[in-house]
């Protein structure tokens, strides 16, 4: 399998994350348990290209306005140096007892990166002082990943932190963004093609794929003349190819197939 993992991942990549270690250690002091690591790292599959750094912390107590404003400048510039980081925050109580979708401290990711820097820019304190509780539907698969085969570079052991997730709650952590694939278009769907077949294989399989996994396990499972289409997609995955010309009708097909599949009642229901 292409991609790297925590034990092979470039220098500079290691070097981000000693950073961002170092930044937490001294942001959140004694109220720091522990940073993990979860995503493609920990299934051999990071490209430094086009993978997040996809981490989760964990504190002893909540944290307020000037701790989160104090994150969100640090991550700001600790941010593709060199690779993008998709983080959240969670204090040990949203963890325990269990809930989903799951309360959260902080987030911080490339999608909220320009409204995080208007924030800088404006000094504005207040954006970070809310007083309702945050959740977030994706936590259940982290934790799940976190379970399987994080890794702890920071802190407390994942088996002593972190709950065991309800198989159901996982199911409809992930099951979610069917929504948001259907609407994609382009080299966007080309490469949403490998999540939907993670949804399906893990649907079919009970196992956490990587994006190359799943293209594999599903290439001969998919109709025989859009094959090409996920050969492709597995090599833009893996910075071997640029996206082919795609007739926009059998990109749809084909995402419309896995769906289907994905919704279909599995054999043992």
């Amino acid at each position: 399998m292409s991609g790297y993992n925590w034990g092979n991942c470039p220098s500079e990549i290691k070097k981000q994350i000693i950073m961002v270690t170092d930044f937490l250690s001294h942001a959140l002091g004694e109220n720091l348990i522990g940073i993990y690591l979860h995503g493609s790292m920990c299934l051999g599959s990071f490209q430094p290209s086009r993978s997040d750094l996809d981490i989760m912390v964990i504190t002893q107590t909540s944290i307020n306005a000037s701790q989160r404003f104090h994150l969100m400048n640090g991550f700001l510039a600790l941010h593709k140096k060199p690779s993008p980081i998709e983080l959240s925050v969670l204090c040990i109580s949203d963890l325990n007892p269990w809930r989903h979708p799951t309360p959260y401290e902080f987030h911080f990711s490339e999608y909220w990166r320009p409204k995080f820097e208007v924030i800088a820019r404006e000094n504005d304190l207040a954006f970070w002082d809310f007083k309702e509780v945050c959740t977030d539907g994706d936590i259940a698969c982290h934790v799940t990943l976190i379970n399987q085969s994080g890794i702890c570079i920071y802190g407390r052991a994942i088996n002593e932190v972190f709950p065991p997730v309800p198989e159901e709650h996982f199911w409809d952590s992930i099951y979610w963004g069917i929504d948001y694939f259907s609407k994609l278009e382009g080299e966007l769907l080309v490469t949403g093609i490998l999540t939907l077949l993670r949804i399906w294989s893990y649907k079919e399989n009970k196992a956490i794929y990587s994006k190359e996994e799943a293209g594999r396990w599903g290439i001969d499972l998919v109709p025989s003349q859009y094959r090409h289409i996920v050969e492709n997609a597995i090599e833009i995955h893996n910075d071997q190819a640029q996206i082919k010309n795609f007739l926009p009708s059998d990109l749809d097909r084909l995402r419309n197939y896995i769906i289907n599949q994905i919704n279909e009642p599995s054999a043992s229901n």
